[in-house]
């Protein structure tokens, strides 16, 4: 992987293919943007470009010698990676460790391996606690001679402003649905039809279409929208709360996030249709009930609804909150969200 093969991020490339041409690379950089729209390869790619070797374009790493393919197979002596670790039942842990931290403030400590530069890649930042964060603040103040930073972040509201401020921001935008659906047609046999729904869930995140594809989410759609109608207010109680049940066990955690984000693409249609917004919707082959559905409700019900979502993401996500006792305030508030509301 090199920078030049990255698509559908040119004006992200252009900024760190230029900074590499001139020489004028910034210590530290923070690669902002959605899931899955590529900042993780480019981070890989620039890592490559930092440390090649062989005969390679202006700003950019050739992908063939030695060095370039040991970054690729994480194999470089030189290149350190901190993310969250994989414990022992294969979940991930919910947060970057300080010890990691302090691993690596040692691993720096000494001489590079291979040459001058050092390369670290920082997954997931946003997972540090605040006491993590500022033994990291420490190392982005006085990093050392010819050492990089890249800090790959989907939520840079959840970083420190300190950290932010130490690092140069390079933003990454969700790509088109047809780049989106292109990919996933690569990826896997699968309809053209069926690829663009994938590519209209995903809001342009590839790694998010590729979970969609990979996982039966799409497949309890159909259940998942029945059980929140709200013309059942009362009818769907128990079949809430074992959903919510469900959904919280510790080896569904990874579909919390494609239920939470199947479940705002829904009521993002709804509000098209309640507001008469007249934007293309996503779940098209659901346009009928939409519809229906619309007629029996309001705006402000609507973004009621989108409110309960984002709060029950930010407790169960950023605050580590109980995740069945939230889910099941979410989804008994998604079928009368004027009930919830009346109750604080």
């Amino acid at each position: 992987m090199t920078l030049h093969t990255v698509q559908g991020q040119s004006h992200a490339i252009e900024v760190i293919r230029r900074a590499l041409a001139n020489e004028r690379l910034h210590h530290a950089y923070l690669f902002a943007g959605p899931r899955g729209v590529g900042k993780g390869m480019t981070a890989w790619a620039l890592a490559q470009a930092l440390f090649c070797e062989g005969p390679a374009e202006a700003g950019d790493g050739c992908g063939r010698c030695n060095t370039c393919l040991r970054v690729a197979e994480r194999q470089h002596p030189d290149l350190h990676i901190v993310t969250r670790k994989e414990k022992s039942d294969g979940v991930l842990e919910r947060q970057i460790r300080i010890d990691q931290v302090r691993a690596l403030q040692k691993a720096l400590s000494f001489k590079s391996f291979e040459g001058a530069r050092r390369v670290v890649i920082i997954l997931e930042p946003e997972t540090m606690n605040a006491s993590t964060a500022n033994a990291l603040l420490k190392t982005l103040e006085e990093p050392g001679q010819d050492t990089h930073f890249i800090l790959v972040c989907a939520s840079p509201h959840r970083l420190l402003p300190t950290i932010i401020s130490r690092c140069q921001r390079i933003r990454f935008s969700p790509l088109t649905d047809e780049l989106v659906s292109t990919k996933l047609r690569e990826h896997a046999e699968m309809s053209l039809e069926h690829s663009q729904l994938l590519a209209r869930l995903s809001e342009g995140s590839i790694g998010q279409a590729m979970a969609l594809a990979d996982s039966e989410m799409l497949g309890e759609r159909a259940r998942l929208f029945a059980h929140i109608d709200p013309r059942k207010a009362g009818a769907e109680t128990q079949a809430l709360l074992d959903l919510a049940e469900g959904f919280a066990k510790p080896d569904r955690r990874d579909t919390l996030k494609p239920i939470l984000h199947l479940l705002r693409s829904w009521y993002r249609d709804l509000l098209i249709l309640v507001s008469d917004a007249g934007s293309e919707l996503v779940h098209t082959d659901h346009e009928a009930d939409l519809r229906a559905r619309a007629e029996k409700t309001t705006v402000g019900d609507v973004t009621r609804c989108l409110e309960l979502l984002n709060e029950a993401d930010e407790a169960i996500f950023e605050r580590n909150g109980n995740a069945r006792l939230n889910l099941e305030s979410m989804f008994l508030g998604l079928v009368d969200p004027r009930a919830t509301e009346a109750s604080r």
